[in-house]
């Protein structure tokens, strides 16, 4: 599978079902937020603005939100992927 493909599956999918969860919460605030990181990760393929993202992703548990169990549980995923995503960037990157 292509660095893009893991990148539309692992995290811009799930993000994007995220803020349709938390939109069904009325969490407004974070819908905003996570659709921020949604967009930093538009094109899938740029590695720089996936970087990006994931880190703008990690600022989640700082920025002063609470959020459902559900939410939670899908944030925490995301996250773990989004880990698991940059160690292989990181261990692909010639040194």
């Amino acid at each position: 599978m292509e660095f893009a493909e893991l990148v539309e599956r692992d995290i811009s999918k799930p993000l994007i079902e995220l803020c349709s969860l938390l939109a069904d919460e009325d969490e407004m605030e974070a819908v905003t937020f996570f659709s921020g990181v949604a967009a930093l990760l538009s094109d899938p393929s740029d590695e720089a603005m996936v970087l990006a993202g994931v880190i703008e992703l990690s600022n989640c548990a700082f920025i002063g939100l609470s959020y459902s169990a559900a939410a939670t549980e899908r944030i925490n995923e995301i996250l773990d992927r989004a880990i698991l995503l940059s160690a292989t960037m990181a261990a692909d990157t010639p040194q």
